[in-house]
């Protein structure tokens, strides 16, 4: 099996590298140093990128070639009340959930019935004071690849979306670490890969 992993030296994308060793391993992410260790670690391929800048993002998608599942583990957090956010940090969160995400679902390449995985958020969850910023960038983004799902359906690609309890990784640093009973990131991972890789697979996964 050939798989991207997008974001790949975060909490999350590591723990999913770790559990895909042995497969034909591609990771991405923008720190090259960090990268060419995880890679050298799981017997994978390092291919750095700022997936934020399109041409970029372009590069490393015809680079990987036909891939038979891509994981999109990319974003990042922070808090600031509708009245404080600056323009930077809300161009910033969309930029990292929903942009990121829009260059992969257009230029990525598929093998016929690869799958596709992003990371939503429970609304229920996002929805409150001082995550306004995180809660748009996620709700961009779900509802992009709800219609993206009903494209590239026709093309045998199958899009899952994940939504996670909160999981202990550095995403939470910027908010004072992660919250109690969060999920360690292997626990997590091993979750997300028996959901996304079922037959048939879920077109949200709910975990």
């Amino acid at each position: 099996m050939r798989v991207l992993i997008l974001g790949a030296t975060g909490g999350l994308g590591s723990a999913l590298a770790r559990l895909l060793r042995g497969e034909e391993l591609l990771l991405s992410a923008r720190r090259a140093e960090a990268l060419r260790a995880l890679a050298a670690e799981v017997g994978g391929r390092a291919l750095p990128a700022d997936l934020s800048d399109e041409l970029e993002a372009k590069a490393l998608l015809e680079e990987a070639g036909p891939l038979d599942l891509l994981v999109h583990a990319v974003g990042k957090a922070g808090r600031a009340g509708v009245r404080e956010v600056s323009r930077d940090a809300l161009e910033g969160m969309l930029t990292s959930h929903f942009l990121t995400a829009s260059f992969v679902l257009k230029h990525a390449h598929f093998r016929q019935g690869a799958r596709a995985v992003f990371f939503g958020a429970y609304p229920a969850y996002v929805r409150v004071p001082g995550f306004g910023a995180y809660a748009a960038a996620k709700g961009a983004l779900e509802a992009y690849v709800e219609t993206a799902r009903k494209e590239l359906r026709r093309q045998g690609v199958q899009l899952v979306l994940v939504r996670l309890p909160a999981v202990a990784t550095g995403l939470w640093t910027p908010l004072g670490g992660p919250p109690k009973g969060a999920l360690a990131p292997e626990e997590a991972a091993r979750r997300v890969l028996e959901g996304v890789l079922r037959e048939p697979p879920p077109e949200v996964l709910e975990l």
